[in-house]
């Protein structure tokens, strides 16, 4: 076939052939395509970066309203509040108290007197829940314990100096239309020294509190509650001019008796242009006195459905309640407004009504 026949050349022999570069003809071999990433994801001239937010929290849940009830008196020797686990340090300083915080944003908060009863009835979701906590053992008292009770309008978060009052959760009841009924006990007022909000109880705050010792003026003889206060003080009038030996036995110290005081706007609409100087020696208004006032203690705790109480003329009286457990209480079908008026000889409550004597015949 020729001697200049044309074959395939190498493509590394000479001439117009093609050729491929060698790695010895560079001075240092190229860097690999992964030399040029940085391995970040973003870049930080044109992505936003997030500012930690450092200011107290806004829009916390707080309890815009809640039914209040007319309060009542806890008898000062029952111990049921924080401040009565602290009397035997005398003069010394208390210490702090972590309380959880009941914040209220409506007009004012709650502002029990101490020792004075108070029934709540809260609906907000998150704080149903917290009492459900409370009830099934979480505070510091059984089915109840100690909260702290602030005022916020702007639903913020609770800063040191912020004032409150304490109160005790003694029951928690809870309805069918998942609210819950709270009666709970005015206590001592606080300072808050340190607030935060746990992770465990979706945005509720706990806090530090500081409450200051106070003297509280010890109560008086039941004559001596039925004079000073302004809604009984006719009661108590009448109970002077027309029975002046129970009113002596009203003021004894070592007796003790339960009166079911009549309010004044009772009397006054009853007896119409009645005087009180008429009342001496008048003896269908002493047998109408003398069935209010019952021989021995009987506060609260000593009264359920059907207890039979026999007041000092012979007169059969009968306490009922008309909600479960203790709600909405009545005697002889009258309602008492209030409860559990601490005396030193004794316990007063308030009538919205006027019994009617009906003494029974001596027994045998």
């Amino acid at each position: 076939l020729g001697g200049s026949g044309g074959g395939r050349r190498s493509p590394g022999s000479g001439g117009s052939g093609w050729s491929t570069p060698a790695l010895e003809q560079y001075e240092c071999p190229p860097a690999p395509p992964s030399a040029s990433r940085t391995g970040r994801l973003w870049n930080s001239s044109s992505c936003p970066s997030l500012t930690p937010y450092g200011l107290a929290a806004q829009n916390l849940p707080g309890i815009r309203s809640a039914k209040l009830r007319k309060p009542n008196v806890v008898d000062a020797s029952v111990p049921c509040l924080w401040s009565d686990s602290m009397k035997h340090l005398g003069n010394d300083p208390w210490p702090t108290h972590t309380v959880p915080l009941f914040v209220f944003t409506g007009a004012d908060r709650p502002r029990p007197g101490f020792r004075e009863e108070l029934k709540i009835s809260l609906k907000e979701e998150k704080y149903v829940n917290f009492c459900l906590r409370l009830r099934c053992g979480g505070g510091d008292r059984y089915m109840g314990g100690s909260v702290g009770l602030v005022h916020n309008p702007d639903r913020g978060e609770a800063l040191a100096g912020h004032e409150g009052q304490l109160v005790t959760i003694l029951e928690i009841i809870v309805n069918p239309d998942s609210t819950v009924d709270l009666q709970v006990v005015g206590d001592l007022p606080f300072v808050v020294q340190r607030a935060w909000m746990p992770r465990g109880l979706r945005d509720l705050q706990y806090a530090m509190v500081q409450v200051e010792p106070a003297v509280v003026s010890q109560s008086g003889s039941i004559l001596d509650i039925l004079r000073r206060d302004p809604e009984l003080c006719r009661f108590a009038r009448l109970l002077e001019l027309a029975t002046p030996a129970l009113a002596a036995q009203l003021e004894d110290p070592y007796r003790h008796f339960t009166v079911f005081a009549p309010m004044n706007w009772v009397i006054d609409s009853a007896c119409g242009e009645f005087r009180d100087e008429d009342a001496i020696g008048n003896p269908d208004l002493e047998a109408l006195l003398l069935t209010h006032v019952v021989p021995g203690r009987y506060a609260l705790e000593k009264l359920y459905t059907g207890r039979a109480l026999t007041a000092v003329d012979g007169s059969a009286l009968l306490v009922t309640f008309k909600t479960w457990p203790r709600g909405d209480p009545r005697v002889n079908g009258l309602v008492v407004e209030n409860l559990d008026i601490p005396c030193s000889n004794g316990v007063v409550h308030t009538l919205a009504g006027l019994l009617t004597p009906s003494p029974s015949a001596p027994g045998r």
